[in-house]
């Protein structure tokens, strides 16, 4: 894994974080919302579409369970291909995410934005009982994808496998599902725990050659 491209990303994540905590993110709701743009179905009808072929609806582990069971099978019928160590290291951060993300959402209760555009209340929005931070969404897909991407070796390779956590997140935010803040949250969480694993697998999966 590409421990530039990672340490980039979790500086990118965590700026957005900031800056969301800081006002974008009631700013973002509110610009959203009056703009006529929340909700459009192109964006939801799509995610729905894809939360379904990836198993999202079903459970949140399933995709990495089919992954890690992937790359165990790759492991053991081709030990010298690179693929199922990609798989693997994957998963485990992808499995870090998520349970971050489930202890996170109690620990925090915030409330989504939809909840709190209903009841135009802003001043309770934290330890109320809500889900939304951090957002599980994009801890299912950055956390499987964004390892992935770090071991691409061209930033188009990068940009590509990056497209559908993208998605997923800013279809999330236009949906009043969650702030800026939540999905950069899980995000850097998935960024972080990647940058992790690719410390630790240095000499079991070690970075290509003259990455782009």
């Amino acid at each position: 894994m590409s421990r530039r491209f990672l340490a980039g990303a979790a500086a990118t994540f965590a700026v957005l974080l900031l800056i969301g905590l800081l006002g974008v993110d009631r700013m973002l709701v509110l610009w959203i919302h009056d703009s006529g743009l929340e909700s459009l179905p192109a964006l939801t009808n799509t995610l729905n579409a894809l939360d379904t072929i990836s198993g999202l609806h079903v459970w949140y582990w399933l995709a990495g369970c089919i992954t890690l069971a992937l790359g165990a099978i790759g492991l053991l019928l081709a030990r010298g291909a690179r693929w199922p160590r990609v798989l693997v290291a994957a998963v485990l951060v992808q499995f870090a995410t998520i349970g971050s993300m489930m202890i996170g959402k109690g620990l925090f209760g915030r409330l989504r934005p939809e909840q709190i555009l209903a009841s135009g209340d802003w001043t309770q929005i934290w330890f109320a009982g809500g889900g939304s931070f951090p957002s599980g969404h994009s801890s299912f897909y950055f956390g499987l994808l964004l390892p992935i991407a770090a071991v691409c070796p061209a930033w188009w390779q990068r940009l590509l496998v990056l497209t559908i956590p993208l998605f997923a997140v800013v279809t999330r935010l236009d949906m009043a599902r969650h702030f800026l803040s939540d999905v950069s949250m899980s995000a850097l969480l998935a960024a972080l725990y990647a940058l992790i694993a690719a410390s630790v697998s240095r000499d079991w999966l070690p970075p290509l050659q003259n990455p782009r």
